[in-house]
């Protein structure tokens, strides 16, 4: 391959990214590749809807491409040969910061899991290659006024899912409690830290923590940043996502910046050079579990590093992450057999990643010379998908309650009993409220906003839609939930399948 005749970003791949924008409802998008020494970018579509258009310098929320730079500084401390400064004591312990140091040992106060063994021996190593045995609890973000430090604590209160060190499991919030650590460890914020050692070395001026410091960019001239958006089938518009500002996500998803800045950072990780060291590169890069998953979309059993997942190709070593947050979708990589990568940011979740899929493999396709009879129709695999979601929501009440007697069992009491606060120490409120023949709770406040909505079955089993702020009916989830009456005629207790890899398992709140 010509390196001088080289244009991935041709008329062929415009065509193809804008008719993907079109097809599945995206404003815009912004596209870097990386060829050697060379960097190919471009803008796509709109930024904000029908007055600014996307340009490379579009600054997007990156969501958890984030997490390679929280690995990335856990490597400069490793290097640094840091103490461990533990959160209850402003005096650093004898012992140097290592991979395998427990976060426990950083954090004795604030991380606290159900098991005691668990609790001392998750180790930062555990926590950034989602080993640790729990699962996301995506439902328990909490709210935009909730510390790291008060997420960190809640995790005592989520079940695990896995013995330590058994299972791939990803976890936002054990990302979070790496984030802590470092703080505690560095008394400075990880943005500030991540300024100071890995962006300014690398010139990266235009990624920011904080949608304070973005704005603020901004308002300075020189950077726009990106309105994130959800797409609106019934009334076929697009709707404007609040901007995210939570600051739990902080070592799992807070970064915004541009794709030029990104590829900087592609490019000092596929050319192995500073400001990391050759042996931080090397344990970045290191596969440290196996896995299955379906939505990976490369073919096999995957590989994860430290902030990074690790595939095969047609023969070729891919290191890449994904990032999906509310109005927003990011994906990076680089072959570093080839030198060659890319990165893209969106402004629309899922559909966002499901443009980006179609567009980087018909890039990959390209360059590894993969036969037309061999590539794979993205778009007709995606709406495959949707059909199938769509047919399980549409049976949701027979897969779920297969078993529903033809006499419909009433409820114990009257549905308004039903109604009022029920609590979960880390999952916050459900408070229900009756509209019409269902049981309604808005949980509008925490990070996933969503409302909750009832539907009877039978007896005291109900039939629970989670609603998730502007995502479309496919996105929805429809799980089982139940309510606990006593002996004496009080309802106590309310129960909801919340997180999937609890496998049936409700989450219980107590009024």
């Amino acid at each position: 391959m010509s390196h001088s005749k080289y244009d991935p970003l041709d008329n062929t791949f415009d065509e193809i990214i804008t008719r993907a924008l079109v097809e599945w409802h995206v404003p815009g998008m912004s596209v870097v590749v990386l060829s050697g020494d060379q960097t190919f970018s471009k803008g796509y579509g709109v930024s904000k809807i029908s007055h600014e258009k996307v340009t490379p310098s579009t600054l997007f929320y990156a969501a958890s491409t984030t997490k390679s730079f929280t690995a990335a500084a856990v490597s400069l401390l490793v290097d640094d040969e840091r103490p461990v400064k533990s959160s209850d004591s402003t005096s650093a312990v004898s012992k140097r910061l290592e991979w395998t140091t427990p976060i426990h040992a950083i954090l004795p106060e604030d991380f606290v899991l159900q098991d005691m063994y668990a609790t001392n021996h998750t180790t930062l190593l555990d926590a950034l290659t989602h080993r640790t045995g729990m699962p996301d609890h995506e439902a328990s973000f909490p709210s935009s006024t909730t510390s790291v430090r008060d997420a960190v604590r809640c995790i005592r209160h989520l079940p695990a899912t896995a013995e330590l060190r058994q299972e791939f499991i990803y976890n936002n919030i054990m990302y979070t409690a790496v984030s802590h650590a470092i703080e505690t460890i560095t008394s400075q914020s990880l943005g500030a830290f991540l300024r100071e050692r890995i962006w300014e070395p690398l010139g990266m001026k235009e990624t920011f923590w904080t949608l304070e410091e973005a704005r603020s960019a901004e308002m300075e001239g020189g950077v726009r940043l990106a309105t994130g958006y959800a797409w609106d089938e019934v009334n076929s518009l697009y709707v404007a996502e609040d901007p995210p500002d939570f600051p739990v996500v902080s070592g799992s998803g807070a970064i915004i910046s541009n794709v030029l800045d990104y590829a900087k950072w592609l490019r000092c990780m596929m050319t192995c050079s500073s400001p990391l060291s050759p042996r931080g590169h090397s344990s970045l890069t290191s596969p440290r579990i196996v896995y299955s998953a379906a939505k990976n979309p490369y073919p096999g059993d995957h590989l994860y590093a430290l902030g990074w997942y690790v595939d095969v190709y047609r023969g070729e070593k891919i290191i890449w992450h994904s990032g999906g947050w509310t109005g927003f979708g990011s994906v990076m990589a680089f072959l570093p057999g080839r030198q060659w990568g890319f990165a893209m940011m969106g402004n629309t979740a899922r559909t966002s990643n499901y443009v980006q899929i179609i567009a980087y493999f018909h890039l990959l396709d390209d360059l590894l010379g993969t036969p037309e009879r061999e590539r794979i129709d993205w778009s007709a695999r995606w709406r495959s998908k949707l059909e199938e979601r769509r047919a399980e929501l549409a049976n949701a009440r027979e897969r779920l309650y297969p078993t529903i007697p033809g006499h419909i069992l009433p409820t114990s009491l009257k549905i308004e009993k039903y109604t009022g606060r029920y609590v979960h120490a880390a999952y916050g409120v459900m408070a229900f409220v009756v509209v019409g023949n269902s049981l309604v709770a808005d949980r509008l406040k925490q990070e996933i906003a969503m409302e909750i909505r009832l539907e009877h079955v039978s007896g005291e089993f109900w039939l629970a839609t989670l609603a998730v702020v502007n995502r479309s009916k496919q996105d929805m989830e429809v799980v089982r939930a139940e309510f606990r009456v006593d002996a004496d005629g009080e309802c106590r207790r309310f129960g909801i399948e919340l997180e999937p890899m609890m496998k049936g398992e409700k989450i219980w709140f107590t009024r």
